[in-house]
């Protein structure tokens, strides 16, 4: 029998989560998207896969995966480090875990966090972190892996993340294969849709620079203005 896995993207939509430096990009709608790319991912694998309802709350969320039978609870989120919208400076993925190092869960967030730190250009050490309090984490029978999967509110996470919503599932997906010793199969992609990848990567590319462009010229229009008032 196929294992299960029960995956929990955030249920908050706008205006919670902004992305900096992308107005009109929230991390629910990010987060829904690497959650079905992650579906895919593990069906392919030969994985039985649920995916939360956008509308149902935590307890119902969790309620759901102990009855489906879930072996996995796998939420999907990116971080935050300021709840002004000035830029933040933390970057980086980590993973949250209950229990002490060398546990279950410390083990296979470990395997979450090595996956997506294959994948993360920079070097950061934010790594795996003891949380008992979130609901998903100590509500959850099976095991649970939390991962938040970098910064939205800094500019150069926010960018990374956006171009790489597949490379990220593909990442979560093979910590899973890892965790269970089954067998990792990557995603044949067609000509077409690598065109429309790059479309899509194009596309951010033109709104980050209009909106840096913008963002530029509104400050130096402040800093103008300040300075013929002193």
């Amino acid at each position: 029998m196929s294992k299960k896995i029960y995956l929990s993207p955030e249920r908050r939509p706008a205006p919670h989560g902004p992305y900096f430096g992308y107005p009109g990009v929230w991390e629910h709608d990010v987060t829904v998207r690497i959650a079905e790319k992650t579906a895919a991912s593990l069906r392919r694998c030969g994985y039985a896969v649920r995916i939360a309802a956008a509308e149902d709350p935590l307890r119902q969320r969790v309620a759901e995966g102990i009855a489906w039978g879930a072996d996995y609870y796998l939420p999907i989120h990116t971080n935050a480090s300021s709840s002004t919208t000035a830029e933040g400076k933390a970057q980086g993925p980590e993973v949250l875990a209950y229990g002490a190092p060398g546990g279950v869960s410390w083990r296979a967030c470990q395997m979450t966090y090595d996956a997506l730190m294959e994948l993360y250009p920079r070097k950061t050490a934010r790594g795996v972190r003891q949380n008992t309090t979130f609901y998903e984490i100590n509500k959850t029978p099976m095991l649970s892996v939390y991962p938040e999967l970098a910064f939205h509110d800094n500019g150069a996470d926010a960018d990374w993340l956006l171009r790489n919503e597949g490379p990220i599932a593909e990442a979560l997906a093979r910590a899973v294969c890892r965790w269970f010793g089954t067998e990792y199969r990557p995603p044949q992609e067609s000509a077409a849709e690598t065109a429309e990848s790059e479309a899509r990567r194009a596309a951010l590319e033109a709104d980050r620079d209009r909106w840096q462009g913008l963002y530029r010229s509104l400050k130096e229009q402040i800093t103008a203005l300040a300075a013929s008032l002193e």
